[in-house]
């Protein structure tokens, strides 16, 4: 009994450390905040549909950043993910990246230390 309760206070302490010390060391979506990723849609202008941009416009490099477009019933269409994403830095996802954002999808957005964000079009 005593031995699992100082294996928990272990688990416990190292578990906060990593929250504190070194988020980027969590899984992508794991964390307290939401992910501070800014997102804009503007129609397309080669091809059809919209182009959806993701910016990082925090002063921080945001890790293992990972972007999944999906259905409203959650089928996964397409999804990318970015080790490491500079701050100030932007990227666009449409028609030309093979992303297709219509009506009734979502995107969602993750990154270590932080939790999701979902914005639906």
């Amino acid at each position: 009994m005593k031995s699992s309760s100082i294996f928990f206070s272990i688990f416990s302490a190292i578990a906060i450390a990593v929250f504190i010390f070194a988020p980027e060391r969590l899984p992508s979506g794991v964390g307290v905040t939401p992910v501070p990723i800014e997102a804009y849609i503007r129609p397309s202008i080669f091809g059809q549909g919209k182009v959806v941009g993701l910016k990082n416009p925090i002063g921080k490099t945001l890790h293992n950043v990972k972007v999944k477009l999906s259905k409203t019933d959650g089928t996964v269409i397409k999804s990318a993910m970015r080790e490491q994403w500079p701050p100030g830095k932007s990227m666009e996802l449409g028609w030309l990246e093979g992303w297709e954002i219509n009506k009734g999808t979502r995107l969602k957005a993750s990154a270590s230390g932080y939790f999701s964000k979902t914005w639906e079009y």
